[in-house]
This record gives C-alpha cells, sequence and structure tokens, in this order.
C-alpha cells in the first residue's frame, strides 16, 4: 500500500486539478441527494448472483442518502416464475419490469422482446427526466442494442452515466453454434469497442475486468474497482449447530463456473474413506439439463443418500441453510468466467462466519488468505486436492470457527455494505464534479491504480 494515499491526503491533493467538492468527508457540506436510475437485466426480486450484485449496488447507492429508481428489461429465466414480481421493493429501492410483464423469450425469439424493451426504456426514462431530473444513469451489465441507445439519450439529455460489469462476457468466451448466440457475441464485441469510453465512469467487480476496461475506455473514463457487496449484519447467522454429521452446504447455479464433476469426486472419495458428512445442494439454471447432469452424477456415484438437492430456494432460506450447515462450498472451475468476476456467493458465506472451501482464483486471493480466512485449493484443483480441502474442515471443529471468524473479517472490512457505499460515494462524487464524459481520464485512472485509492483517506 502507498503510504502518502492512507497517511493525510484529501481528494484536493490526489487531484489537484479538480475544485473542492460537496460530498460530506470529501469537501464540505453533503449536496443534495442524486436521482440515479439504473437499468439492468435481472431476476427481480429474489434471484441470485448477478441479480443479487445488482441489488446490492443500488441499495449501497440508496443508503448513501441519494434516490434510487430500478428499471429491469426483462428476467434472467434461472430463478422460477412464482418468485418474480413484475414491480416492488427491494430494500430501498423500487423496481419495475418496464414492460410490465415477468416473461420472457429465449433464441431469436427474444429479439423482438429485447428491442420492445429498449423502446420502452427509452420512453421511461425521457417521461421520468421530465418530471423529476435525473442525475445518474447506471447501465449494469448491458449490451451494445440496448447501452448504446440509452448512452446517446442519456447525453441528449444533460445525464451522466455509469456502466459496471461483474464478468467477462460469456457470450465471447463460450462456443457460439447458434444464429442467436452468434448475435449476442457480436452484441458483446460492439458494446466493448463502442461504449466504454461513452461513460463518465465504469465500475468493475474485479481486477481482470478494471484492466480490461481501463485499455477499452481509452484513457477517456475512470474505472472504478468495487467488489461484491454483502450485508453483513444480515449475513451473521451465529455459532454453527452442533450435529452427528458436519453440514456441507452449494448453493449456486450449477454453472459453467462451478468445478461439480470433481467437488463430486472428492465427497464420493471422502464416503468411501468412511468420513461422515451430508451435503444440501440449493439452486437452478435455466439449462436444465445441466442440472439434471449433477442429479445423475450424484446418483451414479451413489451420492444420493447423503447428498439433498432442494433446488432453487428463497433468500431467507439460503441464510437458513447456512445457519444450519458447518462447512461452506464455493469450488471454481479454473477458466475466464470464474477468473474474470468475483463470486458473490462466496461474500455470503464469508460474512456469515461458517469456514469456506474455495478455489484460489482470480481476486479470490486478493482477500482471503489459506488456512486464516478460507480453505482454499488451487486452480487446476483435482478430486484428493478437493477432498484433503474439505476433509480438514469436517474433522475440526475448532478450525472450522477460527477460520469462519477470520472470513468474516475479510467480509466486514472489503465487501461491507457500509464500506463499499463509501466508495460509491466517491464514483459518484467524481462522476457529478469532476468527468465530463469524453475528457482526457488518464490522470484519475493513475491514481486509482495505485493500490487502490479508495483505501485513501476519502473514505
Amino acid at each position: 500500500m502507498d503510504e502518502t494515499l492512507i497517511s493525510g491526503g484529501s481528494d484536493i491533493e490526489l487531484f489537484p486539478h479538480r475544485v473542492p467538492g460537496s460530498i460530506a468527508g470529501i469537501g464540505g457540506p453533503k449536496s443534495r441527494p442524486l436521482q440515479v436510475v439504473f437499468v439492468t437485466i435481472a431476476d427481480l426480486p429474489e434471484g441470485g448472483g448477478n441479480t443479487t450484485r445488482v441489488k446490492m449496488l443500488a441499495n449501497a447507492v440508496a443508503g448513501r442518502g441519494h434516490q434510487v429508481y430500478l428499471l429491469n428489461e426483462h428476467s434472467l429465466g434461472i430463478t422460477p416464475r412464482e418468485l418474480l414480481k413484475a414491480t416492488g421493493q427491494i430494500g430501498s429501492v423500487e423496481y419495475r419490469y418496464v414492460l410490465g410483464s415477468i416473461e420472457r423469450q429465449f433464441g431469436l425469439r427474444s429479439i423482438t422482446t429485447k428491442l420492445r424493451a429498449v423502446l420502452a426504456l427509452l420512453q421511461a426514462i425521457a417521461r421520468r427526466h421530465s418530471r423529476k431530473r435525473i442525475d445518474v444513469l447506471w447501465l449494469n451489465n448491458l449490451s451494445f442494442y440496448d447501452m448504446w441507445p440509452l448512452t446517446k439519450l442519456a447525453q441528449r439529455l444533460g445525464i451522466r452515466t455509469v456502466q459496471s460489469y461483474e464478468d467477462e462476457r460469456l457470450e465471447l468466451i463460450a462456443p457460439q453454434q447458434s444464429l442467436s448466440g452468434g448475435l449476442l457475441a457480436l452484441n458483446g464485441r460492439l458494446a466493448d469497442r463502442s461504449c466504454p469510453h461513452r461513460a463518465d465512469a465504469i465500475v468493475v467487480i474485479s481486477h481482470y475486468l478494471k484492466e480490461k476496461y481501463l485499455s477499452r475506455a481509452a484513457g477517456k473514463t475512470p474505472v472504478h474497482l468495487i467488489p461484491t457487496i454483502v450485508d453483513c449484519n444480515y449475513w451473521a447467522v451465529g455459532p454453527e449447530p452442533v450435529t452427528d454429521l458436519p453440514t456441507l452446504l452449494y448453493a449456486g447455479c450449477f454453472g459453467e463456473q462451478d468445478e461439480m464433476e470433481n467437488l463430486l469426486g472428492a465427497l464420493a472419495m471422502l464416503r468411501d474413506q468412511g468420513r461422515g458428512f451430508r451435503a444440501v445442494f440449493l439452486g437452478a439454471n435455466r439449462d436444465a439439463d445441466r442440472v439434471a447432469r449433477v442429479a445423475s452424477d450424484i446418483r451414479v456415484r451413489g451420492l444420493n443418500t447423503v447428498i439433498e438437492m432442494k433446488g432453487f430456494v428463497p433468500l431467507d432460506q439460503v441464510k437458513s441453510h447456512i445457519a444450519n450447515a458447518n462447512v461452506m462450498l464455493n469450488i471454481r472451475r479454473d477458466g475466464l468466467w470464474s477468473r474474470s468476476g468475483l463470486s458473490t456467493k462466496l461474500s455470503e458465506y464469508l460474512a456469515s462466519g461458517r469456514v469456506v472451501v474455495t478455489t484460489a482464483l482470480g481476486d479470490v486471493v486478493r482477500y482471503v488468505e489459506h488456512g486464516k480466512s478460507a480453505i482454499l485449493v488451487p486452480p487446476s484443483t483435482t478430486v484428493p486436492q478437493i477432498a484433503a480441502a474439505i476433509d480438514q474442515a469436517l474433522v475440526s471443529p475448532q478450525l472450522r470457527d477460527r477460520i469462519g471468524c477470520g472470513g468474516r473479517e475479510v467480509a466486514r472490512t472489503h465487501f461491507d455494505l457500509r464500506a463499499v457505499g463509501r466508495k460509491l460515494e466517491f464514483v459518484l462524487d467524481t462522476v457529478m464534479r469532476f468527468h465530463p464524459s469524453g475528457a482526457d481520464a488518464s490522470v484519475e485512472n493513475h491514481l486509482l491504480n495505485r493500490s487502490d485509492v479508495m483505501e485513501s483517506r476519502i473514505l
């Protein structure tokens, strides 16, 4: 850490070419609340993963006293439809599906729906801006077909824009064999080529994405690293239960990034060695075949006597399962998809105080340390390595408690809603006061890269 950034030093010293500001703790009394509108694609209100990311971003901004509204293009199609609602409130943030429906289409049939949603978004934003001036339009994980016209509208209306990204675009790294998949990949490439330099700020979840968008923005847009966001108070579950058999918990989407095959191999190995345990798997995927393959593998290995698959469950039930478990499983498959993001579920696990077995991929090792705040397996992990890591946790309640406490401290320091909210306030302050779209942002990005200026006195 550069000591010049953590002792003394205000934003005026860090950015001497800028005038004093108006955000509390940065340069004067707090300014008026901003009107911030998020646009995203998510499974509202109950989805996890990418949906959790945008929910926490929006609520962290609202928690700083700003007025936040969320417009959703359509669902992701992962969460069961009975848990989706077309309008509602998530924490302090009101949201609505812009087409008034939770229904969505896939493949080529989705194109018409997507274009209708973009038109509805343009109209909704223009109407809202005419009634109550929008200060910031926050475009979360969008593509070219929606981000380009929304950015052009914002520029015409004098609205500042923030773009945020949480993973590499899957359509760019996964083989695309269908016409609709090819169109999505083209949209992704056009978005990365044409949109980043038009934003007033970019927010990313990982160092991989920071480097990517520093390059894509060509020095014209500040890029801020905001990691996963969790409410540590919500996820605290107290001491682990005392049971005859320790319980392992996996909660996720059985996605491309999850190392399910080797995990199941490790559990079979532990069972064959006589190690007693039970496991609970939570989650769903819109590709039903992916979940079916996991269920089939469990049966083939004879693990159905120790593993219970419960499907998708609401957030409160996820928390209950964490409270009733002893060891959290977050084993990721090595690859660009895993390295480019940062697991929200990992941060929730850490915040709970339960011990986590996870993979040393991407930014994970920037936050947790093996044996102190998590049990880590190497990126190209093998079945015996996963089995040995899980076995460490199974045999020692004392180790689970010690590492779990270390993990919770990591979550409080780096991921907690209140700490990250201060970083987001800085992002909004720079957007509103400092950076007209298209200006040279090389000075900002240079300083933001110096061990991450977010750890400095501006917080």
